[in-house]
């Protein structure tokens, strides 16, 4: 057989396969029916065959799409989605608790997700358009397909592109029964936990009409190790940063500014997950051209996502006089701000002891969504095609957070905090308290066995490859008597209670409906024009979101508390001549005259382990010269309400206003868009209107209740407004050869922002300060500015495609994108009052505004090859390489404090994939490495500087290897991170470390039955 002759039957093969996945309209007429003549049907079942379809979608897709296609019922390539989508040119991944997560297409997080087509709820991104989709089951999808360039009838584009998630319908099977059960286990080297998945599907089709029910459940124990600037957000960030001139002159006497963390960590992450999934499916052909579809998919996931360790921290007391560099800690990077004052990057610290602790944080998740698709299709083989659709989603997402801390440090004497007023009843008071109170009260010891002594400085030293804490052999006196700082830390004796709270709990509801009919209809003589598509389609979008927290009342009633903590005590205004609440002194006390009513403490004096169940740490993961300590066990905040319910004796839920909104967005679109042929071009333009009406409330805030950062809702702000977009979109391919394909793309695009984006409120953050004995501000958030604009792009690009075997390509592209609107990270000044009513501001406050323009530019560049499809040599032809590169370029107007154009936030320059894969009769294996350069993760306020916040270069292997003990039954192994890579971050400067995730390997073994 020729050559010819074989690509043609090739070609031949591949569109038959391409049509019965259901690319019939985008195939010539000619091709089309050459190809029914000889369709065949075709198992997609295993790395090849996975890689041919995936070919095929790209290739007769009229549009530039990647694809991603199982290699059998329930195994996508990949543990997770986004492992299988980073293999794809173009795009990046971020990590979370160890995982892939949320994506970006050609540099911009900016990406729309469909469900067969088809917006869709998932209930851990439930006010966006997008989806985590490390919070999917991958065992339900078929495959997914990423879209870069835009087509008028598609009901998503993205700013850059797409994501096209796929489930199976009855249809895909095998006439009558099909039955796929897998079970597998799998452990991390870190969590050394063993989690149980099984996931099955079990279709019936009698080609009239068909059901599939498919399921997943399973469990998970992601671990990972932290250490690094102080920040227990969901995957670390800058925190509460500020810099050492903070609230005056540096007593240190720096002219030089330099970042200061709130705090230093080394802890212990674990997101425990159990989660099943469903997907149910019904198909029936109604005759005479008339298809019925029902669909329903439901999640139900709840994470516990866990931290305990270590926390040397200031106490929110100061940040000018709390850690400063040693005498080899500057870096030698510096930068001048727009204010003119001198800044110098530090890796080295010494650390005033404020406050050493550990801490335990559990964030406990329940989730759950719902999405229902109902569509009649029609196509009788006339010309006229189409369909009616109805979608419906709500998901229902809640958190509960419980907090606790353990605290070394005496707060009765010795240390630099020495009793801000821990004055208790009488039940508290011991043989050797002063009895001081006309009710038997004292001023007991809260540290009875702690460490009285503030002349030891620790240290943290980020300089090498991993961090080192040092000064914990120092010497120190306390109720134990003379020990290092280790032994103190090491004993129980040494830990009282510093503080309990249940702060930022959320109840999030979302809803989606959707009504859309889309036609389609064929010209037989038209010598330009082939067909015509055109419809019209209704969104709503809706979000109510709550964010409370748990607080109890104190004092008989007189005060309410979020923060019940040893350095809090009854508020005056509302308690004073309370005798539940404080008492007269009957004596002089320091300041204080005999007479004179004094507050008792929010929090009584307790050793660590009086509430709550404890443990031993000592294993940090890399880090260096921590000692063993005891910390809370996590499972104590399993109900944190319960927990305050049981500790306090009452509990309350209070609603921060300033977090908590409702949005409605309503999108009215149309469209058209004419499909052509000319010889050897083919490809579509269309234009596309979007109507959209948005509704956001928000709440008034007040003044902030006493302990705590919450502020009541004194009433509402309601904002109405309305835009329309006008999208067109051009698409044209050139079959230069049988195997050679050239496309050029233009489109506008819009994207909607994250609803909390538009309706988020104001949150204050604060610090104790002696100077007023009050909080006072220090920096704070405005998360919602219902002015902003949408996302919106002109996008161009330019791509060519050689197919020069079965299971082979090459491709190369370039595209620029033009950010016309988006919304970026700045500081604004807001002269917020202190806890005591006197404004001493203005203080930073970070908030979204609208970005001044940008762009994104780029190359991509790969190949996929089959060896096989170009030799004939024993030892290879079962070998085959996926190999691919991205470049992307990205700026905005904003100019980093360094100089230069700032890039758009999660975007790396450079993406590097190489996949190897071997696979015969009886095994298969594959090997993927993916590499991405520094990503851009936040930009800094003021108090930083402006410093932005990067990931530094990642890298991760990961393994898989399956063997097909029979025509029935694959054991599989797959290995992921498996060399245990390392998440750095830097605070603009590579050498200024901010913190780290150390993720553990995880390898799965199971087995997978198909019949």
């Amino acid at each position: 057989m020729s050559n010819r002759t074989f690509k043609r039957s090739v070609l031949s093969s591949t569109i038959a396969v391409a049509l019965s996945a259901g690319f019939a309209q985008n195939v010539i007429a000619e091709e089309k029916s050459a190809a029914e003549a000889e369709m065949e049907v075709i198992q997609v079942k295993g790395i090849r065959a996975s890689t041919v379809k995936a070919i095929n979608t790209k290739r007769f897709a009229l549009s530039q799409v990647d694809g991603i296609a199982s290699e059998d019922i329930g195994k996508l390539p990949d543990v997770t989605i986004s492992d299988s989508l980073q293999r794809i040119t173009g795009v990046q991944v971020e990590r979370a608790a160890g995982e892939s997560g949320p994506v970006q297409i050609r540099g911009m997080a900016q990406v729309d997700t469909t469900l067969n087509g088809e917006v869709f709820l998932s209930a851990t991104t439930i006010d966006s358009s997008g989806a985590d989709f490390g919070d999917l089951p991958s065992q339900l999808f078929s495959g997914v397909d990423v879209y870069k360039t835009s087509q008028t009838k598609r009901t998503a584009s993205g700013i850059t592109g797409s994501v096209d998630l796929k489930t199976r319908r009855p249809f895909d099977m095998s006439e009558g029964w099909t039955t796929n059960v897998a079970a597998d286990v799998t452990q991390g080297s870190i969590s050394d936990e063993a989690d149980p998945n099984i996931n099955g599907l079990v279709s019936y089709n009698t080609e009239k009409w068909g059901v599939l029910f498919s399921a997943v459940t399973q469990e998970a124990t992601l671990a990972t190790d932290y250490n690094g600037y102080f920040d227990t957000s969901e995957n670390g960030g800058i925190g509460a940063a500020n810099n050492n001139f903070t609230w005056g002159q540096n007593p240190q006497g720096n002219d030089v500014r330099h970042v200061v963390p709130q705090g230093f960590a080394a802890f212990n992450k674990q997101e425990k997950r159990e989660r099943q999934g469903f997907q149910f499916a019904f198909q029936a052909d109604l005759s005479e051209g008339f298809e019925l579809v029902f669909e329903a998919f439901y999640t139900d996931q709840e994470r516990f996502n866990e931290r305990q360790g270590l926390s040397h921290n200031n106490r929110w007391y100061t940040f000018n006089d709390y850690a400063y560099p040693t005498d080899t800690g500057w870096t030698g990077d510096t930068f001048t701000d727009i204010q003119g004052n001198e800044w110098g990057a530090v890796n080295d610290f010494h650390l005033k002891p404020w406050r050493l602790q550990t801490f335990t944080q559990v964030n406990n998740n329940y989730e759950t969504s719902t999405n229902l698709n109902l569509e009649l299709n029609f196509n009788n083989g006339g010309p006229l095609s189409g369909q009616v659709r109805v979608t419906r989603a709500r998901a229902d997402a809640s958190m509960r957070h419980g907090y606790g801390e353990g605290d070394v440090l005496s707060i009765d004497r010795g240390t630099l905090v020495t009793g801000p007023g821990q004055f208790t009843p009488a039940e508290f008071c011991g043989a050797g308290d002063t009895i001081v109170g006309d009710q038997g009260g004292c001023y007991a010891q809260f540290s009875p066995g702690g460490i009285e002594d503030d002349s030891f400085l620790l240290r943290y030293d980020a300089s090498g490859d991993s961090p080192v804490f040092s000064g914990f052999d120092q010497l120190v006196n306390g109720g134990q008597g003379l020990m290092s700082v280790a032994d103190y830390m090491g004993s129980l004796d040494s830990y009282h209670i510093g503080a309990f709270s249940s702060e930022g709990n959320t109840d999030d509801v979302g809803e989606i409906n959707t009504f859309s009919t889309n036609w389609n209809y064929q010209f037989d003589d038209m010598p330009f024009i082939t067909s015509v598509d055109f419809g019209v389609r209704f969104m709503e979008r809706k979000v109510d979101h709550d964010q409370f927290t748990y607080t109890s009342e104190f004092g008989g009633g007189c005060d309410i508390a979020q923060w019940k903590a040893v350095d809090q005590y009854n508020t005056l205004e509302t308690c004073e001549d309370n005798p539940a609440a404080g008492e007269y002194l009957t004596e002089d006390v320091g300041d204080l005259t005999a007479g004179t009513w004094v507050p008792y403490t929010i929090m009584q004096p307790a050793r660590l382990d009086t509430f709550t169940t404890v443990s031993q740490m000592s294993n940090f993961g890399s880090v260096k010269g921590v000692p063993t300590m005891w910390a809370i066990d996590p499972s104590n905040f399993r109900d944190p309400r319960q927990f305050h319910l049981d500790t306090f004796g009452n509990v309350q839920r209070i609603e921060n206003a300033g977090a908590s909104y409702d949005v409605n967005l309503q999108e009215f679109s149309y469209f058209a868009q004419a499909n052509f042929e000319w010889e050897m071009i083919r490809g579509n333009f269309g234009m596309k209107v979007i109507e959209t009406d948005i509704y956001v409330k928000q709440n008034l805030v007040g003044p902030n209740l006493p302990h705590s950062g919450l502020g009541p809702d004194i009433g509402d702000v309601v904002t109405e407004r309305s835009y329309t977009d006008y999208l067109p979109s051009l698409n044209v391919t050139a079959d230069i050869t049988e195997d050679v394909i050239l496309r050029g793309a233009y489109s506008k695009n819009m994207q909607a922002l994250d609803l909390a984006s538009w309706g988020g409120g104001k949150t204050v953050g604060k610090a104790i300060d002696g100077s007023c004995d009050c909080l006072r501000v220090v920096n704070g958030t405005l998360t919602g500015n219902p002015a902003l604009n949408p996302w919106r792009s002109e996008n161009f690009s330019l791509s060519a495609e050689w197919y020069n075997g079965e299971a082979s390509m090459m491709f190369l592209a370039f595209y620029k994108i033009d950010i016309e609107s988006f919304t970026t990270n700045d500081t604004v000044w807001i002269d917020e009052p202190d806890d005591d009513g006197i404004s001493r501001g203005p203080w930073p406050f970070d908030t979204q505004v609208q970005g001044k323009g940008g762009n994104v530019q780029g190359v991509e560049v790969g190949m996929k090859a089959a060896f096989s499809d170009y030799m004939d040599i024993a030892i290879l032809n079962n070998f085959g390489v996926d190999v691919n590169y991205t470049f992307s370029d990205s700026s905005q107007e904003r100019e980093r404090v360094t100089g230069g154009k700032m890039p758009f936030v999660g975007n790396s320059e450079h993406t590097y994939n190489f996949v190897l894969w071997y696979e015969q009769e009886e095994f298969s294996t594959r090997l993927a490495w993916n590499s991405r350069s520094p990503r851009l993760m936040t930009i800094g306020s003021s108090a930083v500087g402006g410093q932005a916040l990067f990931q530094d270069d990642y890298t991760q292997l990961d393994f898989s290897a399956t063997y097909h003990a029979t025509d029935y039954l694959d054991i599989y192994l797959h290995g992921s991170n498996i060399t245990e890579e390392v998440q750095q971050t830097y605070l603009e400067f590579s050498s200024q470390k901010a913190f780290r995730n150390e993720y553990e390997s995880r390898w799965t073994l199971g087995v997978r039955a198909t019949f």
